[in-house]
């Protein structure tokens, strides 16, 4: 089964394309932001040290996310459906524990595909982001691009959605800084191994959007199974 890692900088889309994609090629859909918030409600003793680290403050390390990554590839869905990993890898260093757990697993990468945009439609869907108020739920909204069904309610659990202070221009500027001096340098590491595909998101509807990566990935022959081509729903 294929396996693809989903790159890009912060308000590219990356969670509203991998939805659309994991759906559409019947694959498992990993999110490290969702697989932080499982194992924490699991109460297992990987959960338990991420909760005490972020109630702390602090940072959850690479060990322990690629920890989390391990456990959750080796179980039976992903080994017989494949998966699609939104968040993860960020460094270089990641990236090298996702190629051993791969290893491990006797499974390969099909590819990694950069979701780019142009900065300053960036920089307006991550001024435009809504948040949760459930704590449990963390559901994350964009007015522009992933808008909930009701103004201001969460979808999944009807809480009130609210806009955080630091979802400024300056915040998302230095979000952006902070992927390039931190995560760009990935794309480099993947086209080293001919894994890299590129495709641009654009101020259009998330179907068109979705249609560029399956183009992208077709001309690349990173599509193994054809579901872009048949436009599997």
């Amino acid at each position: 089964m294929s396996n693809y890692v989903f790159l890009g900088p912060p308000g590219a889309g990356k969670g509203t394309l991998g939805e659309l994609f994991s759906r559409r090629m019947g694959l498992v859909h990993i999110s490290t932001g969702a697989l932080l918030r499982e194992e924490m409600s699991s109460g297992s003793e990987l959960g338990l040290q991420v909760k005490d680290l972020i109630s702390k403050g602090g940072l959850v390390s690479d060990q322990i996310v690629s920890a989390m990554i391990a456990k959750r590839l080796s179980q039976p869905d992903v080994l017989r459906q494949g998966c699609l990993l939104d968040g993860y890898p960020r460094t270089a260093a990641q990236a090298d524990s996702l190629q051993e757990i791969l290893n491990e697993n006797q499974r390969s990468l099909e590819a990694a595909v950069l979701i780019d945009a142009e900065r300053q439609l960036l920089v307006t869907r991550l001024s435009a982001r809504r948040v949760c108020s459930n704590k449990d739920c963390g559901a994350i909204y964009n007015v522009q691009t992933k808008p909930p069904l009701k103004e201001g309610v969460c979808d999944r659990c009807s809480s009130a959605l609210y806009q955080r202070s630091d979802d400024s221009e300056q915040t998302a500027r230095e979000r952006l800084r902070v992927y390039e001096e931190q995560t760009a340098p990935l794309i480099e590491y993947y086209r080293q191994r001919q894994l890299l595909v590129i495709t641009y998101s654009k101020d259009v509807e998330a179907e068109e959007n979705y249609r560029c990566l399956c183009e992208a990935l077709r001309q690349a022959g990173k599509a193994n199974r054809g579901c872009c081509a048949k436009n599997k729903v």
